[in-house]
């Protein structure tokens, strides 16, 4: 047998990477297109679940907004004064359609409305006009008004000179108690399927809306069957299922929609995706044979060019060392590899006893510099050559600083001595060194205090990547040495960069695990986001305690206090003192101080001088009152910035609200529009006006960065009327238009 195997090392390697590549192939393409039909089956269900909860979010806000904005309308004074008179009056009549109309004017998925006059026995369609009873067109929708129902505020469906029509009725009493008007709304059907339902033309997607009777609400007319068990199907809140519908497999997503008890639903066809399945395997089996072919020529060509030279160099090492083939009977393949294995061997031990005595001269040399680069910020010429020369990490695209401390550092200084923790700390950096260098280039410095600092330099490094790496880092850490460590790193930077001030604000990022008592890897922008995420225990209460303060009003800050400490008392440890610094923070930062705390990093130490609750919250009253003195003797007028303080907060409460007014302001607060605006201009230096349009901007920030609403629902929910205003308004803040802006965050 052995004879039918060729004796050059460079034609058996050869053939076995052949043998194994083939082997190989085959099954893992058929594996790896399996896998990938599952995965992307899976993705295609996790697409339509998000669609759908979009679709479901969509159609309620669009409903409930509708309910308002009806609400709203029917609220108007110029409209229910019509609604409710005893006779008609013209003027009252003029004043109504002007009114309602207006409003129809703003709201582009209302069709039509109708305004009922049941003392009068008129109605006004904002199509034709005012229109006596007998004359009016719908009289089905007058039959219906009077009717009692069974539900509040609820959609139905009306047909008008067949067509149907989602409707609204306010006032909508369920016990059937009369009214004397009725305000009723019809909504644009085409423009409601647009905005909340997809369309398909080649019909492999259906979308539409059932009832809990499984009526059809909104979408397109099919034949019956296709909704038939659907509603049977739907028992839970949101879901998905398949089913067959005229020989075809469909997968059926759905979600309820309340308060109307409507459920929407999206139908895919499966055929499709699976006829691309087979094709896309088709296509992954021609591809590999053709890939297995031209792998073949240059494996050959690349074993010939690499493993020929082996019986040269062997016998080059023979000659060199001395060696000599002891058994002459062996394949000679063998012999090669076992004397340049020798040979190598013997120069490793060579070469490494002359390289472990210089490495540790160069690291010391190497560590300094590279503490220094910190320190300093930048790099001194002697000092970057030499690092050129002897550090892997410049070269490369970008630098990541990662700062590693140490938790507890007090109980660690404790529990070992000067020269335990210099060793423990050189373990560290050698561990995180050891994780990082598998994928990258990495050398770590201790700075001799309770942190170490980790560079990490490579191409094309991904975030996602690299936290996950130091997340390994931090595991391995703990695992090894049982030291709990907090590790934070920055974003990319240039070597030219100032790493002074770079390091300074990841050690500082660091601190954050006090705050969020989360054990994870932060970077940059975790703070902003937790900042944005996080809420003090009760917006409420807080806003309360800080309007209390504002107002000088002792006793009440003291009764906000008791509040707020009782329902500390409720929760955890962890949690009660989370809340406590987070509070501090919120009060120092709103009144510039705290008596007694000369910083925000003075907040930690404070509260670690507190056993209980109890204490806490005597010292915080104490400072809180001190606050309250001291601005006691700054205000001319208490009145005044009550007033003020009134202001502000209506506004922020009502900024949604694309129709506030100054005049709705100044009618909240008692005052005249002209002292109003004199008022706020007195106290922030800015106009009334000035001030909500700067905070609708800042709302629009928030809400373009924290979620994923299209721009127009962005400025539709800050309380901008139109789009245009919106995108004009936008653009002229910050320079850039909402999508720009939320692509550059």
């Amino acid at each position: 047998m052995s004879r039918f195997i060729p004796k050059q090392t460079y034609i058996r390697i050869f053939l076995s990477l052949c043998i194994l590549f083939i082997a190989v192939s085959i099954p893992f393409v058929y594996l790896m297109t399996h896998q990938f039909s599952i995965y992307a089956m899976k993705q295609i269900d996790k697409v339509n679940k998000t669609e759908i909860a979009h679709s479901r979010d969509n159609a309620k806000f669009i409903f409930n907004k509708l309910i308002s904005y009806g609400l709203n309308m029917y609220a108007d004074k110029s409209i229910k004064s019509w609604m409710t008179a005893g006779a008609e009056s013209q003027e009252a009549q003029v004043e109504a359609i002007v009114a309602a109309n207006k409003y129809l004017a703003t709201e582009p998925f209302l069709d039509n409305a109708y305004l009922i006059n049941m003392r009068t026995k008129h109605v006004i369609d904002l199509k034709y006009g005012i229109l006596a009873f007998s004359q009016f067109g719908d009289q089905e929708m007058l039959d219906r008004v009077g009717q009692p129902r069974s539900t509040y505020l609820r959609f139905f469906l009306h047909r008008l000179n067949g067509t149907q029509q989602l409707a609204l009725i306010i006032p909508s009493v369920p016990s059937g108690q009369q009214s004397f008007g009725y305000l009723v709304l019809l909504l644009n059907d085409k423009l409601m399927q647009q905005y909340l339902l997809k369309e398909d033309a080649g019909a492999e997607i259906q979308s539409f809306i059932l009832d809990k009777n499984g009526q059809v609400m909104l979408g397109q007319p099919a034949a019956d069957d296709l909704y038939d068990g659907l509603i049977t199907l739907s028992s839970n809140e949101t879901g998905s299922f398949t089913r067959t519908y005229e020989g075809e497999t469909w997968s059926v997503q759905y979600a309820a929609i309340e308060p109307q008890g409507w459920s929407i639903y999206h139908m895919a066809k499966l055929e499709g995706i699976r006829a691309d399945f087979v094709s896309f395997r088709t296509r992954m089996v021609i591809f590999v044979a053709c890939l297995i072919g031209l792998l073949i020529v240059i494996l050959f060509w690349n074993s010939r060019r690499t493993y020929k030279p082996f019986t040269q160099l062997a016998n080059q090492l023979e000659s060199k060392f001395g060696l000599h083939q002891k058994n002459r009977q062996r394949d000679s393949a063998m012999d090669e590899y076992k004397v340049i294995r020798h040979g190598i061997e013997m120069l490793e031990d060579r070469m490494g006893q002359l390289d472990s005595s210089m490495r540790e001269h160069r690291n010391v040399i190497k560590t300094e510099y590279l503490r220094q680069w910190v320190l300093q910020g930048k790099l001194a010429s002697p000092v970057e050559q030499y690092l050129h020369e002897h550090s892997t990490l410049f070269g490369h695209e970008g630098l990541y600083i990662s700062v590693i401390r140490i938790n507890e550092y007090s109980a660690f200084n404790k529990r070992y001595n000067f020269t335990s923790r210099r060793l423990l700390k050189y373990a560290i950096g050698n561990i995180a060194e050891e994780v990082a260098r598998r994928s990258w280039h990495a050398e770590a410095v201790d700075l001799g205090s309770d942190h170490l600092v980790l560079f990490i330099a490579g191409d094309t490094i991904g975030m996602d990547e690299l936290v996950a790496v130091l997340e390994d880092t931090r595991r391995q850490i703990e695992q090894w040495t049982q030291i709990h460590v907090t590790v934070a790193v920055s974003g990319q930077r240039l070597f030219s960069d100032d790493l002074r001030i770079v390091y300074q604000r990841i050690h500082e990022l660091t601190m954050l695990k006090f705050i969020a008592s989360e054990d994870k890897v932060f970077i940059e922008r975790d703070y902003e986001d937790y900042m944005r995420r996080a809420q003090p225990l009760d917006d409420d209460l807080l806003d309360e305690l800080i309007k209390q303060i504002r107002m000088s009003r002792a006793d009440k800050v003291t009764e906000t206090l008791d509040r707020i400490f009782t329902h500390m008392q409720e929760m955890h440890y962890t949690q009660s003192k989370f809340q406590l610094l987070l509070m501090l923070y919120t009060l120092f930062k709103t009144f510039n101080k705290l008596p007694s705390v000369e910083s925000v990093e003075d907040i930690e130490n404070v509260l670690e001088s507190f056993d209980t609750l109890f204490g806490v919250r005597e010292w915080l009253e104490n400072e809180l009152h001190g606050i309250i003195h001291e601005l006691s003797n700054r205000k001319s007028s208490s009145r005044r910035e009550e007033i003020v303080a009134e202001i502000v907060e209506y506004a922020k409460q009502n900024l949604h609200d694309p129709m506030l007014t100054i005049e709705d302001i100044a009618e909240h607060v008692s005052l005249s529009t002209r002292h109003v605006r004199q008022l706020f201009k007195e106290t922030f230096d800015q106009t009334l006006s000035d001030y909500i349009l700067q905070e609708r901007i800042a709302k629009v920030k928030e809400l373009l960065i924290s979620t994923d609403w299209p721009v127009t629902d962005v400025g539709m929910r800050a309380g901008f009327q139109t789009k245009s205003h919106f995108f004009t308004v936008f653009k002229k803040a910050t320079g850039m238009t909402p999508s720009q802006y939320r692509d550059k965050q």
